[in-house]
């Protein structure tokens, strides 16, 4: 029963990405960009199966999948002058509770100023910052669901264009469940808030609901979909991706996401590539994400447990 309810779930994500729709119209996009090198190369599906530093951002009741304090960073380059990167932190503070902090950010800089008169101003740039304090608890309800784990983030975030800031206060509710030793469902509500706000003008935050399935179909060998709907701006993704360790050193992943406007980027666009290292506690992550005309993007990540 439980196959066939994960295969029934990944069937559902595949077709669904056929009515990805609309248009963006909420604040803080930045909050939508995916960092971690790892997720990256899955094309996203990683809501079930994460188990490292990345539930921070896929996942934070997941974090009770994590056996020892871990530490990453992630740095991406983006397109034209856009920089961004998230640093995080996990570990476990007593038996069963588990604690995280993340920090995201985007900043763009050079952008030309210029008035009504279209008179050049000099430049001037943007930063968008997210803090995410996490907590996760492991077997929380035994007696109903045996190893469900709950979680959720508490964010800060904070955007700055020129001289004006914005700040909001948003929460993120999660559960992870190992349905057995192959298959596991993970749901996870993001940026619940009552919206961030520019002067006179408040946008809402992008509020997603994300579910996700992983299936260990051998020992090495994970394939997980995930379906992101944005609530208010109407926006449906849906991701497929696959991670195979070799002698538990080397991993080759691959994943796509569907949803994106493939007739204006490309039909490329969506698509994760990449490949990871871990010896000594150290790991090392790339994906390379491509976006057609707007170009391509790579992602590298560090991480170290201890």
């Amino acid at each position: 029963m439980k196959k066939i309810l994960a295969v029934a779930i990944c069937f559902f994500f595949l077709c669904s990405f056929s009515f990805a729709e609309g248009v963006g119209s909420t604040g803080a996009q930045f909050l939508k960009i995916g960092l971690g090198a790892r997720p990256l190369a899955m094309g996203g599906a990683f809501g079930a199966v994460a188990d490292d530093t990345n539930a921070i951002n896929y996942n934070p009741a997941s974090l009770t999948r994590i056996e020892k304090k871990e530490a990453s960073a992630t740095y991406l380059k983006y397109f034209e002058d856009v920089n961004a990167g998230f640093i995080g932190y996990t570990g476990i503070v007593a038996e069963k509770h588990y604690v995280g902090a993340g920090l995201t950010y985007l900043q763009v800089t050079d952008i030309e100023k210029r008035d009504l008169n279209e008179t050049s101003l000099g430049d001037f740039g943007a930063t968008d910052m997210a803090l995410s304090l996490s907590y996760a608890r492991k077997d929380i309800a035994n007696k109903l669901l045996e190893n469900l784990s709950i979680g959720g983030n508490l964010k800060f975030i904070n955007q700055k264009i020129d001289n004006e800031t914005a700040f909001a206060v948003a929460l993120d509710i999660s559960a992870y469940y190992p349905a057995d030793e192959k298959l596991s469902l993970a749901i996870n509500i993001q940026n619940i808030s009552n919206g961030i706000k520019f002067v006179d003008e408040s946008d809402p935050l992008p509020l997603n609901i994300k579910v996700g399935a992983a299936y260990k179909l051998i020992k090495d060998l994970t394939v997980a979909c995930d379906l992101d709907e944005y609530i208010i701006d109407n926006k449906l993704y849906a991701s497929i991706g696959a991670e195979y360790w070799v002698k538990d050193v080397l991993a080759l992943r691959s994943g796509y996401r569907f949803g994106y406007d493939t007739d204006s980027l490309g039909g490329i666009v969506g698509l994760g590539v990449g490949a990871g290292f871990r010896f000594w506690g150290l790991t090392l992550d790339y994906a390379f994400v491509p976006f057609g005309d707007l170009g391509d993007t790579h992602r590298i990540s560090f991480g170290a447990s201890f």
